[in-house]
């Protein structure tokens, strides 16, 4: 397998993006669209395609943003990564949305978190390793953002929508500072599983492939 010939994709919030990875670099498309992201993702990706000079046909792997984030959002990324992968026997790379946000900066020591709605927030504490990887802290969670427990010593960096609606709970000494517009992108949803690949993990099935909630869904709760 070519680790240069990955198709990431991530529709877990309000951006969907995708992107392309050959020997002459990565393409990437990303777009910030409240609604339609069943009506953009394929256009998206016939078009990244097309700007790499390859086809579906190239692709040796498919990497998925698999949430936490919106239900349909990560829905509608999960199941075009299922049937992309399984129409080619492609293998699969399921990466965190909050992780593929981490990504997105150059800090060390990051405080990721994602407006949930609903008066919640999935939050991640993630430092780099010695590669520059984002690697997860403890746990990820959702709850109300007076219930994060971010790390009470250290020099921290905020970023995500969390942070844009409810950084005046969060400020603290070890806030250096914070970016409330930041998104998870497919380019670091690639650069992630190509970082994986090249480490030795080949991947999943695509019928293996599963949302990543960490909540369940409005309907499933009030099932209970």
């Amino acid at each position: 397998m070519d680790a240069r010939r990955f198709l990431a994709m991530d529709t877990a919030t309000e951006a969907c993006s995708v992107a392309v990875s050959t020997a002459d670099g990565v393409q990437e498309e990303f777009v910030v669209a409240a609604n339609g992201h069943s009506q953009l993702l394929l256009p998206m990706i016939k078009r990244v395609l097309d700007r790499a000079g390859i086809t579906l046909a190239d692709i040796e792997a498919i990497a998925c943003g698999v949430g936490p984030g919106g239900f349909t959002g990560v829905r509608i990324g999960v199941s075009t990564t299922q049937a992309l992968a399984m129409a080619r026997g492609l293998p699969v790379y399921p990466v965190s949305s909050l992780q593929a946000l981490a990504a997105t900066v150059p800090q060390p020591q990051m405080l990721a978190a994602l407006d949930a709605r609903r008066g919640e927030v999935y939050a991640g504490v993630f430092c780099q390793d010695a590669q520059g990887i984002p690697q997860l802290q403890g746990t990820e969670k959702v709850c109300v953002p007076d219930a994060v427990d971010w790390p009470a010593a250290g020099q921290w960096w905020g970023l995500g929508t969390g942070w844009q609606a409810y950084h005046a709970c969060w400020q603290g000494a070890g806030i250096l500072g914070w970016s409330g517009d930041s998104l998870p992108r497919a380019e670091a949803v690639l650069r992630l599983a190509q970082v994986r690949y090249q480490a030795g993990d080949c991947g999943i099935s695509p019928i293996s492939l599963e949302p990543h909630y960490i909540r369940p869904s409005l309907p499933e709760e009030q099932q209970k």
